[in-house]
C-alpha cells in the first residue's frame, strides 16, 4: 500500500489481519524486501508492516538532506497513516537507529522495541568515508566492501539469493542519496537516552556480525530500558534476515506477543 509521509510517499508491505501491530524498519542501502524472509512467520497472529525508509526503494525520491530527525518523524507518520496508536517496532542496523530516534522522540507510540545489529552512536570517520567514496567514485567500488560487511564469506561464495538482492540494491543506489544518508546517519543522537524507556526491549546480535560484534551489541543492550533482553542469532552476519531468517523469526516470535486461536 502507498502511504503519504510528510514530504514524500512510501510503500508498505502488510501481512496478517489481526493481532498486535509490528512495524519493521530496514537497513541502509536495502528496502522493505529485506524483511520478506520472515514476514509470513511473524504474521501468524500479528499485523506486520514493513515500509521503505526515505531515500530507499519506493521512497528514493524523498527530499534531501537525509536526517535522523526526519526518519523518526516518518516512522510516527507511518503509524498515523495506518491508524495505529502503538506498535512493536523492530529495526535492523540503520533501521534500529531510526527506531531508537523515534523512541526518544515519541516513546508512547512503542509497545516494544527490538534492535537488531543496530548502533546507538555513529562512527563519524567511517560514515564520512562511505559518503565520500560514493561521491567520488560512484557505487561500483562500494559494492564488494559493503557486501563483505553484511554477509558471511560462505554466503558470498555461494552467491545466495539474499546476496544477489543486496548487490542489486547497492549497485542501483543514487550516489548523492547514499552520501546524504551516511552523513545524516552521523547525526544519530540516542546514546544513553533510552535508559528509562518504559516498554520491553530486545537486542539481537549476529554471531558472525563483522559490523557490530556480539560484545558491542551486548554493551548497547545494557544502555537500553531496564531489563532489556539480549540474544545472539546463531551464524548470523550483519543482515540477519537474509542469511538466518528462521533463527531471526524464532527470536522475534518468542519476544513479540501474538493473538492465539482458541479452539
Amino acid at each position: 500500500m502507498r502511504i503519504r509521509v510528510s514530504d514524500h510517499e512510501t510503500t508498505a508491505t502488510v501481512r496478517g489481519t489481526r493481532g498486535p501491530a509490528v512495524l519493521l524498519v530496514h537497513s541502509l542501502g536495502l528496502d522493505r524486501r529485506m524483511w520478506d524472509p520472515v514476514l509470513d512467520r511473524l504474521a501468524g497472529g500479528r499485523r506486520v508492516v514493513a515500509y521503505d525508509v526515505r531515500g530507499h526503494g519506493s521512497a528514493a525520491a524523498a527530499p534531501l538532506p537525509f536526517t535522523m530527525a526526519a526518519t523518526a518523524t516518518d516512522l510516527v507518520a507511518v503509524l498515523d497513516a495506518l491508524d495505529l496508536d502503538t506498535a512493536h517496532v523492530a529495526g535492523l542496523s540503520l533501521g534500529g537507529a531510526i527506531a531508537q530516534a523515534a523512541a526518544v522522540a515519541a516513546p508512547e507510540r512503542f509497545a516494544s522495541l527490538t534492535l537488531m545489529a543496530a548502533p546507538d552512536r555513529p562512527m563519524p570517520e567511517a560514515f564520512e568515508e562511505r559518503a565520500r567514496l560514493a561521491e567520488t567514485g560512484g557505487m561500483t567500488p562500494l559494492i564488494a566492501p559493503t557486501l563483505e560487511r553484511w554477509f558471511t564469506p560462505e554466503a558470498l561464495a555461494a552467491d545466495t539469493e539474499g546476496v544477489r538482492y543486496a548487490r542489486g540494491c547497492v549497485a542501483s543506489f543514487d550516489p548523492a542519496t547514499w552520501a546524504s544518508i551516511w552523513r545524516g546517519y552521523g547525526g544519530l543522537d540516542v546514546y544513553e537516552r533510552l535508559r528509562d524507556f518504559p516498554a520491553p526491549v530486545l537486542a539481537l546480535a549476529g554471531e558472525k556480525d563483522a559490523s557490530i560484534p556480539v560484545d558491542g551489541m551486548a554493551d548497547i543492550a545494557t544502555r537500553l530500558g531496564g531489563g532489556a533482553k539480549f540474544e545472539v542469532v546463531p551464524g548470523a552476519p550483519h543482515i540477519q534476515t537474509l542469511e538466518r531468517p528462521d533463527e531471526v523469526a524464532d527470536a522475534l516470535a518468542r519476544f513479540l506477543p501474538a493473538e492465539i486461536d482458541i479452539p
